[in-house]
């Protein structure tokens, strides 16, 4: 009768915790976006990335090191005016957060690669421009012409399914709105 009951308590116990842990600890979907400060290897726009692509932004940082040149932000992560807003499939990496937008500077600020040596692939010929693409690119970090960084993960999923996250994305990370006082 005693093992009885202390197996009773024991599957009892365990039901709520289970039970409990459930409804008090239960995870809600996050905003998985957030500011990256990236140091003195970045400068420009603030930058807003997704928590899984900060490793690839460390990565990039210490590529940028390493070249000697910042990498000039124009452009992450942006809030659409709604979750459904059409986004062209080369700018989704930064509808999700895992992409951004660059230019190359040197370290004191002056120009090394902007959007038109980018966009003319002038980056080639410029020693710091080519050693900062190539090895980033060595780092897993795919570079799509003419100036994006982006961890290509959106070059793995279907358009539907980029589309779904694109607007659950969009949804969790909308600013919170009070409602209307009625």
């Amino acid at each position: 009768m005693l093992k009885f009951i202390i197996f009773l308590s024991v599957l009892t116990t365990l039901f709520l915790v289970t039970n409990i842990n459930g409804f008090l600890f239960s995870k809600h979907a996050k905003c998985q976006i957030s500011v990256y400060k990236g140091g003195k290897d970045f400068s420009g726009e603030k930058i807003m990335a997704n928590k899984s692509f900060v490793p690839y932004l460390k990565s990039i940082g210490a590529v940028a090191k390493g070249c000697k040149v910042r990498v000039h932000v124009i452009d992450s992560y942006k809030q659409l005016k709604t979750p459904t807003e059409y986004v062209l499939s080369s700018q989704m990496p930064l509808a999700l957060g895992r992409g951004i937008h660059f230019n190359l500077q040197g370290p004191k600020g002056s120009t090394v690669c902007n959007n038109l040596c980018m966009t003319t692939r002038s980056w080639r010929t410029l020693p710091e421009a080519a050693c900062f693409i190539d090895n980033v690119q060595k780092k897993g970090v795919k570079f799509t012409e003419p100036n994006l960084l982006h961890d290509g993960y959106t070059t793995q999923l279907s358009t539907s399914e980029l589309e779904a996250l694109k607007v659950a994305t969009q949804k969790l990370c909308a600013p919170k709105t009070k409602g209307a006082k009625g």
